[in-house]
């Protein structure tokens, strides 16, 4: 999927590369998120980067799968591009893997491409494969909507708004 956002490459990669920990901050099919800390060093082509974290823990709100972890493979500052790998899925998933990538249009506008990869086995990856994809692509229409909000306003959804104010309000006191 790409999306072209109207907002700066630098602003949009300040949100998924270097804030990527803070998903749950913007992303409504995330209701939170924190950061795996930092201290590996993460290969990107020849070059070794120091990625602002390891990756992240999000909270789902998925009853069968209540956290994933989301663990950098590559993050390229530079280049303006991430590879994440998502750890904690169904035993079927054997890999779920994505690739976030900004690209400057102009000073005020950018594309950003998202590639996945994602693979299952046996019977049961077969069947679950298909209702993991359907919701996978329900919810990156609301994570692209939410994006598209957050960078070019500076404010959550008014989706992620309500979600929070909820949240807010069920913590004991």
């Amino acid at each position: 999927m790409d999306l072209i956002l109207a907002a700066p490459a630098e602003r949009v990669w300040e949100v998924i590369g270097v804030g990527f920990a803070g998903i749950g901050d913007w992303a409504t099919v995330i209701p939170s998120s924190t950061a795996l800390p930092a201290g590996q060093r993460l290969p990107v082509a020849a070059a070794v980067v120091q990625a602002p974290v390891a990756g992240r823990v999000c909270d789902t709100g998925i009853r069968l799968v209540p956290q994933v972890t989301e663990t950098l493979v590559v993050y390229d500052d530079a280049h303006r591009t991430l590879t994440y790998e998502a750890g904690g899925l169904p035993a079927f998933v054997s890999l779920a893997r994505n690739t976030w990538t900004v690209t400057v249009l102009d000073e005020n506008s950018c594309r950003l491409s998202l590639r996945a990869r994602f693979d299952t086995r046996g019977l049961s990856g077969w069947l679950g494969r298909w209702a993991i994809l359907a919701q996978t692509w329900r919810y990156s229409r609301l994570l692209a909507d939410d994006l598209r909000q957050y960078v070019e306003t500076g404010t959550p959804s008014t989706r992620k708004q309500a979600q929070q104010r909820r949240r807010a309000a069920a913590k004991p006191r």
